[in-house]
């Protein structure tokens, strides 16, 4: 068997692995979105929009009144599959060009691709900046570097940062929106900055409701049980890196640890590191984009030194910058730019060491 057969076996099964991990994210993701926007109606029933995603759910018999679990289901899916089936034909369509102009096979890496960028926006994501984030997501965060595995950075994490830059105050009516601070996530975080653990429980977030993730959000990113099922799939299949994992939760502790130490009792600095771990989609980041195989650190020491890295930005920037909450957009492509040069110091580190004891 050829080296490059044995590299597409071993593509192959991270994909499969990877997708195989996103199924209890995903269902997760169509029970809240469905949760979410049927609570809103029922609250407020003139925020009804004409739209295809509440047309759909109309039509699949979601009701907002005295709801349950199949209404939410309907609600969900009638938000979250229009999404993907979009992100896949433009990720399969831009594909198509690829292997025609390089005359090879079709490669199949767009479509954990296409979910994680779904996963990763609000169910209301205007359909156009789906096919831009999934454009750039394609075209330049895997096509350019020469296909699945070549790249070095997470496309599906390089889309959603595009369409974060480029629509930074996105939003509208849809009832969706309400509870989210744009493509930057959950407004929790923004909660927390204007009022503290009191804001959060007059939102109706509390330690249980944030763990399941039964609050608004990006659609695959609230429920950190969700994500830690995801998590024991890929870290049984040996697909991720439990140290550079533990790595980001330590360097998330530590730093937030240090700012509740600090004396500073207003905005994020106060928040301790379970609210830092809980809101947001830090958890889903750390496992499913700052793991991938190829936007992390090859050794282990590197390792290590990404995945503080991660958790130290993200709660640096939640707390220094109250207009971008979340923070783990921009913390996660830094970390995974930063990962080659980690790796060349690291591996420089050993090289002179080990020529010191051969003096």
């Amino acid at each position: 068997m050829s080296a490059f057969s044995v590299a597409a076996d071993g593509q192959r099964r991270i994909r499969k692995m990877q997708l195989l991990a996103l199924l209890p994210v995903s269902i997760a993701a169509v029970v809240n979105c469905g949760y979410q926007y049927l609570a809103v109606l029922a609250a407020e029933p003139g925020r009804a929009s004409d739209d295809l995603r509440s047309n759909l759910a109309a039509g699949l018999g979601a009701s907002y009144q005295e709801p349950g679990l199949y209404d939410w289901i309907a609600a969900g899916l009638a938000h979250f599959l229009p999404m993907l089936l979009l992100a896949l034909v433009i990720g399969g369509f831009w594909e198509r060009i690829i292997a025609a102009q390089r005359r090879r096979a079709l490669e199949s890496g767009f479509i954990p691709i296409a979910l994680l960028l779904t996963l990763m926006l609000p169910g209301s994501a205007p359909f156009s900046h789906i096919v831009y984030g999934m454009s750039f997501a394609i075209l330049l965060g895997k096509g350019i570097f020469g296909g699945d595995g070549k790249t070095f950075i997470s496309p599906a994490l390089l889309g959603v940062a595009i369409v974060q830059v480029s629509f930074p105050s996105a939003a509208g009516q849809h009832p969706l929106w309400q509870g989210l601070a744009g493509y930057s996530g959950s407004d929790a975080i923004a909660r927390y900055h204007r009022g503290g653990e009191t804001a959060l429980a007059e939102a109706g977030i509390d330690l249980w409701s944030a763990f399941i993730g039964n609050i608004s959000g990006t659609l695959g990113t609230s429920s950190l049980l969700a994500v830690g099922l995801g998590a024991a799939v890929l870290l049984s299949a040996r697909i991720i890196a439990w140290r550079l994992l533990l790595a980001q939760v330590i360097g998330l502790a530590v730093v937030a640890t240090l700012f509740n130490l600090s004396g500073t009792d207003a905005g994020a600095a106060a928040m301790p590191a379970y609210w830092h771990l809980l809101l947001g989609s830090f958890a889903f980041g750390a496992v499913f984009i700052a793991c991938d195989p190829v936007a992390s650190c090859c050794t282990n020491p590197g390792r290590w030194i990404q995945g503080f890295l991660i958790g130290a930005l993200v709660v640096l920037i939640r707390v220094a910058n109250s207009t971008h909450p979340d923070a783990v957009i921009p913390a996660m492509l830094l970390a995974s730019i930063s990962a080659p040069l980690i790796d060349h110091a690291v591996i420089a580190w050993n090289i002179r060491q080990r020529g010191r004891r051969h003096v």
